[in-house]
């Protein structure tokens, strides 16, 4: 094992594997198609989420954390009706370590939703809800 994965936080091998377990997974295919697209990307700092929420307005959507979890709430607009009514979608991005350990916000804007997890800043411990930038 070289010494810059000794000193990691976080099992680096581990969280590859997730990855490619959540990318080959059908179910996430298919909650990409009936709810909202989430993509993943890893950087040397931080883990980003990002959710594409086509037709959610900021102050429809909600970040929150619980123990090894990220949950995304969003009310979509429907348009084509006469009357505009929300239609509450839930996607819960399940990680490989406690992310309420972690360093976590989040920023909307396009009607993209970017959750950053910071890998190497320690949060508070708790699980919690997370404030959306703008």
């Amino acid at each position: 094992m070289n010494k810059k994965e000794d000193f990691h936080p976080f099992n680096l091998s581990e969280l590859e594997k997730w990855m490619e377990d959540y990318y080959l997974d059908p179910l996430s295919s298919y909650l990409d198609q009936i709810t909202f697209r989430i993509d993943l990307y890893d950087t040397e700092a931080q883990i980003i989420v990002e959710a594409l929420l086509t037709g959610c307005a900021s102050k429809d959507v909600t970040v929150s954390l619980k123990e090894d979890s990220v949950i995304i709430k969003a009310a979509k607009i429907d348009d084509t009706e006469a009357i505009r009514r929300g239609h509450p979608c839930m996607r819960k991005v399940k990680l490989p370590f406690s992310v309420v350990n972690k360093m976590v916000s989040a920023e909307f804007a396009n009607e993209i939703l970017e959750i950053f997890i910071n890998k190497n800043e320690a949060g508070p411990g708790c699980n919690r809800e997370i404030i959306i930038d703008l």
